[in-house]
């Protein structure tokens, strides 16, 4: 994964510089994806991304990681309440990010149209 790839890159010239990487991985909401797709491509980006860091020698410990939430696509015509999206947030991170990660500024405000 490129993007991936480049973002370690980033987090690498950071901390050779002394600088705290804040590590935002993009996850677009366009489509009509559900709830379930968005946690399992969030799951799989950060798989990834956390992969590059570690093939790039990264010191997680000295990384912000900026998640994304797990939302539906815009065009999705399916509702969720907070708690799902939240639940659904939550997991990814858990089955993902490394406890050595202990920085994660909070997702963006919740999206529009969820209940």
């Amino acid at each position: 994964m490129e993007n991936a790839n480049v973002l370690a890159r980033y987090a690498s010239i950071c901390q050779q510089n002394g600088i705290v990487p804040i590590v935002e991985p993009e996850i677009l909401p366009d489509g009509d994806h559900d709830l379930k797709r968005c946690q399992y491509v969030t799951e799989k980006v950060l798989a990834a991304v956390y992969k590059a860091l570690s093939d790039h020698h990264i010191y997680l410990e000295g990384t912000l990681l900026k998640p994304n939430m797990v939302t539906p696509g815009h065009a999705c015509t399916q509702k969720y309440s907070h708690e799902e999206i939240a639940m659904a947030t939550v997991t990814a991170l858990r089955r993902t990010v490394p406890p050595a990660v202990t920085g994660e500024p909070t997702p963006s405000p919740w999206p529009q149209g969820s209940r």
